[in-house]
């Protein structure tokens, strides 16, 4: 047979099989479309070729896919983001369900695009914008996969709540304000977002279903099984999203999920509780001291669920314990901290710190603090000037002088040797706020009859410092150095405790004397 012969008896046979195939499509896309299996959107703005091949190629469109995605590998690696992002779009379209370039397109807006830009509110654009893309667009098309969840989860525990960046600050600033109009105390009104009845609770159950993508039900089960939380954080998102995937995932192991909700539970216990500085709008934290049962739990689940890593996980538990103890106790609520010593003594396996077993509380306290300032991260530095500041206004609320000035002088000093630590590059990512900032956050929560403060107490301490009903409206920089401190100490109005130079006691000692006048 002639080369010639043989080439048309081919191109017969090559138009039979088009034309066979062409009888039969119409059914094949109809059982596809039954079974789910064509999601394809039409692909838009891609150059005429491309449209071309992927409507004529059909099933072969996973080798466009594959070729497009070398080459956005390719784009990245010269730094051309915006050229990568515009291949990611069009692979999402052609293949929905190939998670990973989900995952990949918003890591990357999220992690490299948004560093691109100068300044904080654009670089937030593109990091919500890769929070949306994975959210609204790639969990509609893969509901069931666990990886997308836990990469959602990932970006509020690690990109907004995390100070990966010198512009985290500005990212939880902007953070707090969206969820601040759907939480505006940080607790969810459940009731409230269920059944809105006024304006504002109409607005806020709208914003909840149509800017955050939240289902109630979850939000319920996150409360109850971790909270209470605050949800003008990034973490307590970060905790919903990994549970909605333990809920709905029906594949992998579900415990990449919770070691999202581990994670963004130490964080909501190290900082978990939120405030704005009057002064210039900076974000402060607080530990969040109510949840420590909870994350005491979590630890537990987790080593039910990775039993041939609970020794692991128990270094974790008991470092966690530890920091909750000293917090507890510094914080005035002893009894607690003594609860949860002998449970560390009695029900947890000491791994790394067999002394503990024979140590006294008192002795226990001093000796992590000593660590923390010496050793740790600023918001645990943080945790501890605070709760000196607060014993501070506490002592000071009932007459205890010498305690006051103790705590207020144990608390400069942990501030001055924490910044004696760090070079500038370091502070410009991690410092603390200044001296002055943190001692006026303290202040209006002990006003506004928190932590330790009950309403009585607050109105107690705001009359001791000679401070008007409306104190409010007074607040100022400044403010403790013009209160009336004669009044309040009963000494000579130039001695200030936070100045002082000596002082009487270890600022410790947090029971309820009020012998001194």
């Amino acid at each position: 047979m002639s080369s010639r012969n043989y080439k048309l008896i081919l191109t017969v046979v090559a138009v039979v099989a088009l034309v066979v195939n062409s009888f039969n499509q119409n059914n094949l896309n109809v059982k596809r479309e039954s079974l789910g299996l064509t999601r394809l959107e039409p692909l838009e703005n891609a150059p005429p070729m491309l449209a071309f091949t992927t409507v004529a190629l059909g099933g072969f469109r996973g080798l466009i896919v594959n070729f497009l995605f070398i080459r956005s590998n390719q784009l990245q690696g010269k730094g051309l983001y915006f050229e990568t992002m515009t291949l990611g779009d069009w692979i999402t379209k052609l293949q929905p369900t190939f998670t990973p370039v989900w995952r990949f397109q918003a890591w990357n807006m999220a992690y490299n695009i948004s560093r691109v830009f100068e300044y904080p509110k654009d670089r937030w654009g593109w990091v919500w914008a890769g929070i949306k893309l994975m959210r609204d667009e790639g969990l509609k098309y893969n509901p069931t996969d666990p990886e997308m969840y836990r990469e959602l989860g990932w970006f509020f525990y690690d990109k907004i709540g995390r100070y990966s960046e010198t512009e985290h600050f500005a990212y939880k600033r902007i953070f707090h304000e969206m969820t601040e109009e759907v939480f505006p105390t940080g607790k969810p009104d459940l009731d409230g977002l269920e059944n809105p009845q006024t304006d504002a609770e109409k607005e806020s159950a709208r914003l909840l279903k149509d800017r955050f993508k939240m289902d109630l039900k979850y939000i319920r089960q996150v409360e109850e099984n971790f909270g209470p939380l605050d949800w003008r954080l990034p973490e307590a998102h970060a905790i919903y999203w990994a549970t909605v995937g333990m809920n709905k995932a029906t594949s992998g192991d579900p415990m990449v999920m919770f070691r999202v909700i581990w994670q963004s539970m130490q964080m909501s216990f190290q900082r978990g509780t939120i405030n704005v500085n009057p002064f210039d709008d900076r974000i402060e934290f607080s530990p969040n001291l109510d949840i420590i049962p909870k994350v005491n739990q979590t630890y537990e689940i987790v080593k039910g669920y990775i039993p041939d890593r609970a020794d692991y996980v128990a270094r974790g538990q008991e470092t966690f314990l530890h920091e909750a103890i000293y917090l507890l106790y510094l914080h005035g609520r002893r009894k607690e901290a003594a609860e949860w010593y002998h449970y560390v003594r009695t029900a947890i396996p000491t791994i790394q710190y067999t002394w503990v077993r024979d140590m006294p509380l008192d002795q226990f306290v001093m000796l992590n603090i000593q660590r923390t300032v010496n050793r740790s991260s600023p918001f645990r530095s943080k945790a501890v000037i605070e709760a000196y500041l607060m014993n501070y206004f506490y002592h000071l609320a009932v007459g205890q002088n010498s305690r006051a000035r103790g705590n207020a002088l144990f608390a400069r000093k942990t501030y001055d040797l924490y910044h004696e630590r760090f070079s500038k590059s370091v502070k410009d990512i991690q410092a603390l706020s200044s001296f002055e900032q943190i001692r006026i956050g303290v202040l209006i929560n002990c006003l506004s009859g928190q932590g330790r403060f009950t309403s009585v107490m607050g109105q107690r301490l705001r009359v001791r410092l000679g401070l008007p009903e409306d104190w409010r409206s007074k607040l100022s920089k400044g403010v403790l150095d013009n209160i009336d401190e004669k009044k309040a100490f009963n000494v000579d109005a130039d001695l200030n405790p936070l100045n002082a130079e000596t002082s009487a006691g270890d600022g410790l000692d947090n029971s309820p004397n009020t012998e001194e006048k």
